[in-house]
């Protein structure tokens, strides 16, 4: 099944029908704006992905499955990807996952965090947490 977001038929979809996205609720949420509504999801290039499985096995949000009968990654569980982490794309041995096209992923990164103003979001979120990110040197 293809990625509606894209027409490339060399992607896989998010979500595979046996595997329907299990959302975490901790990850419902990023800065106080709805997950679902912010484009960030790795995408899987077949053709290029090798089966290593270092996403599936590094992935700490369970964004991926691995499927052993065919060796290669899925993206099952997209919205638990964490906005701006690419962490599987930089370690991917092979440059199998993507998260944008056309744009750099900073680029568009920094889009998400302009277009649901982001910035002032923190700057509440710091004062709210004052006491727990309160830096004390030694």
């Amino acid at each position: 099944m293809n990625n509606p977001q894209n027409n490339d038929p060399n992607m896989i979809c998010s979500c595979q029908p046996n595997n329907q996205p299990i959302g975490n609720p901790q990850f419902d949420k990023w800065h106080g704006v709805d997950r679902s509504s912010i484009d960030w999801q790795p995408e899987i290039n077949e053709s290029k992905c090798i089966g290593c499985g270092l996403c599936a096995a590094t992935c700490g949000r369970k964004v991926y499955k691995f499927d052993y009968e065919n060796k290669k990654s899925k993206v099952v569980n997209p919205k638990n990807c964490m906005v701006a982490c690419q962490t599987c794309a930089n370690l991917c041995p092979v440059g199998a996952i993507a998260f944008s096209k056309g744009e750099t992923t900073r680029e568009k990164a920094q889009a998400i965090v302009k277009e649901n103003k982001i910035l002032p979001r923190v700057k509440d979120e710091l004062e709210t947490k004052k006491e727990e990110l309160k830096f004390n040197p030694l």
